[in-house]
């Protein structure tokens, strides 16, 4: 058997380098107001952070302000210019420039002297890397960030209105044991029996020691080429990067002080740039990337377009309703995501062996790097076809309920679960908790419960005086992610900025 080698120009791009690097920080794909990982994001996304969360408080809910109730009478008493008038320097705009925030779970992160997450190089033993597969073997390790880029949203006595675009980078990895040994141990992994030394030796894998890993010269097993389905095992592992333009609109169809009515919807627009993804158990695997996501396909004659060509599109609806009984009480329902993507990349069978990498050498580095070389598709398939696939987004519904506390809080409760089966989606979660405001500071924390992922403490603090235009928040995933950081580990930010009324522009 050949040499195995890691090419160093071969680069899963954005996916695996850019955001397994940042794997020391969080945000959750709903999490500042909704970007800041608040408990309850169906009750404190507010302005155009409601994009993909719940366009129903775009009309509803009027950001960093106190809830103040027009006396109907006096409004009649007004003439028609007055009317307008007053309506017009009530309305809000609100607008934010870089926002966002990173969540990461990884068993990597508990036990980080054995992680370089910056790609450094660095000399590794043996022993280091057997760890680190150990690690990794049949754990998930996911990484989604979420980043907006530009956001605007504008707030009336009748509804409103907003848009964004954003950037969603997701990565989801649970390799097998051997997929992880052959990633991080080349063939001093358990798929070889034995190992053949630069002096000539032969030694079986179990017995190597450190010295001896430096001098392997070839793994030697009981066949030539070891089987991609072999190698996988029951494992999964995925990885996408789109951008999408989203707008929207919340109405209130009724509001008075005994009962309130809103109904939203909203449409985003998705350029997708990379989607990898293989699962064992279907025995499917199937890439698709444009030319500057710098990652290398395996078929010649595929074309999937030049760096400024995305390899995907895709649309999707967002719908919401929003009950209020005497300015009290408050329940909605809102299902996001519903659409696909159409990708051009290529099919994979899981049934051919390995690629035969040639000078294979036992090179530093961090892990990051070594699982971007050894996960890409020519590390692992020999042949491909060129396909068009369309996939299902991640739909998911929430549901949450709750009242007001005067003008300055809310209490409530949220479920929310996906509802297929796609790429990346988010597993169900039960929050509940509230927010307030004191002296231009507005709170928000509580717990939230993610299905295999234990119960979490989000906690976001937003810095609001009345008398500033532009509002600062930060927020963390988990207030006590230092006691399990493999678990738990994430932040978010968010800045906007509060334009006056028409009449003052």
């Amino acid at each position: 058997m050949n040499n195995l080698s890691f090419p160093a120009g071969m680069s899963l791009g954005v996916g695996l380098v850019v955001i397994l690097s940042l794997a020391s920080v969080r945000v959750s794909a709903q999490a500042g107001v909704d970007l800041l990982g608040s408990p309850i994001p169906g009750i404190t996304a507010i302005g155009h952070h409601a994009i993909g969360v719940n366009m129903t408080l775009l009309a509803t809910d009027r950001p960093f302000s106190d809830r103040q109730w027009r006396n109907r009478s006096a409004l009649d008493s007004l003439d028609r210019r007055a009317r307008r008038a007053m309506r017009k320097s009530e309305r809000l705009r609100f607008i934010s420039g870089f926002e966002g925030g990173i969540q990461v779970e990884t068993p990597l992160l508990d036990g980080t002297s054995l992680v370089d997450v910056l790609g450094a190089e660095t000399t590794w033993t043996l022993d280091d890397k057997r760890a680190v597969a150990e690690l990794l073997a049949d754990q998930k390790t996911q990484v989604n960030m979420d980043l907006r880029w530009v956001g605007w949203s504008r707030h009336g006595s009748k509804g409103g209105w907003a848009w964004s675009i954003d950037d969603r980078y997701s990565v989801s990895l649970e390799p097998s044991r051997a997929l992880a040994e052959f990633v991080l141990l080349g063939p001093a992994s358990s798929v070889f029996d034995s190992a053949l030394l630069t002096d000539g030796t032969v030694v079986p894998v179990e017995s190597l020691t450190n010295e001896q890993f430096n001098m392997i010269e070839q793994g030697i097993g009981p066949i030539n080429l070891p089987a991609v389905e072999e190698m996988l095992g029951n494992g999964r592992f995925a990885v996408q990067h789109v951008r999408s333009y989203g707008a929207g609109f919340g109405l209130n169809l009724l509001q008075t002080r005994s009962l309130g009515l809103a109904i939203g919807m909203g449409a985003r627009y998705y350029r997708g740039t990379g989607y990898y993804e293989v699962d064992a158990d279907e025995q499917t695997a199937f890439a698709a990337f444009n030319r500057g996501f710098g990652t290398e396909l395996v078929s010649e004659n595929a074309t999937l377009g030049s760096a400024l060509r995305p390899a995907g599109f895709g649309v999707a609806l967002d719908v919401a309703v929003r009950a209020e009984i005497a300015g009290l009480w408050f329940a909605s329902l809102a299902i996001n995501e519903l659409g696909r993507m159409d990708w051009q990349g290529e099919s994979y069978s899981l049934q051919n062996p390995i690629v035969d990498f040639s000078d294979w050498t036992n090179a530093g580095g961090g892990v990051f790097d070594l699982l971007n070389q050894g996960l890409a598709p020519t590390a692992l398939f020999l042949q491909a076809t060129p396909e068009r696939k369309v996939v299902a987004l991640p739909t998911r519904v929430r549901l949450n309920g709750g009242m007001r506390l005067g003008n300055r809080g809310k209490l409530g409760l949220e479920l929310a679960a996906p509802l297929n089966d796609a790429l990346l989606k988010q597993p169900t979660e039960i929050g509940v908790g509230g927010q307030t405001h004191i002296a231009g500071i507005h709170f928000m924390g509580g717990w939230r419960w993610r299905q295999d992922g234990g119960i979490r403490t989000p906690v976001a603090v937003i810095w609001a005086p009345k008398d500033r235009v532009a509002q600062l928040g930060v927020a963390t995933g988990d207030l006590f992610s230092f006691l399990a950081p493999q678990k738990r580990w994430s932040i978010g930010w968010s800045y906007t900025r509060t334009l006056r009324p028409a009449r003052d522009l």
